[in-house]
């Protein structure tokens, strides 16, 4: 699947090794033919809204499909990219994510301090589904749906699951998989 281009980006505190990131990574090549490229952000201990903009200018290509799956910060990240570059028909998988400055992470909030053009980013989406946990402690589930809600797209919200991140066991999300492979399948 040449023309298939699926990227990772990972949220803060986080690595392509972290989480359920991995096991995505093997069963969507095993399942799939899909290889996902996760990115390695820069100082994702202490993230810089420019230095992860740029990490995604090198790294997403324009051309062909374009699949971006967005973790917690990732989902900001995915946004800012698809607002600032010409992309057509962009697929969305975006987990445990928000738009604006939570009140659970005020550190992050450089990366939601100006409001997201929607009407830019829309246009370049072909489709998109938001998936959050209604005990997500880490990001509130409403944050999650009100993501949804701007992107005009299906939300998810499961049972449980937390923030969806191996400090809680998490190390495997096949519902991450299962819309991945409405895509590809």
């Amino acid at each position: 699947m040449d023309n298939k281009q699926v990227y990772l980006i990972h949220g803060y505190t986080a690595n392509p090794n972290a989480n359920w990131f991995p096991w995505l990574k093997k069963k969507a090549g095993q399942n799939l033919d899909v290889k996902i490229h996760v990115l390695s952000m820069p100082n994702s201990d202490n993230p810089d809204p420019a230095r992860w903009e740029k990490k995604c200018s090198e790294n997403i290509k324009g051309d062909g499909e374009v699949t971006i799956i967005g973790h917690s910060l990732g989902c900001v990240q995915a946004l800012r990219f698809l607002e600032k570059h010409n992309i057509q028909g962009a697929h969305l998988i975006l987990v445990s994510g928000f738009d604006e400055t939570t009140s659970t992470l005020p550190e992050l909030a450089s990366f939601t301090s100006t409001a997201i053009n929607y009407r830019e980013v829309l246009k370049k989406v072909k489709d998109a589904v938001v998936i959050s946990a209604i005990d997500d402690d880490i990001v509130p589930f409403y944050y999650a749906e009100t993501l949804a809600r701007h992107l005009k797209c299906k939300f998810i919200l499961m049972p449980n699951g937390k923030h969806f991140i191996d400090r809680d066991e998490i190390t495997e999300l096949p519902i991450v998989f299962d819309e991945l492979a409405k895509i590809y399948r």
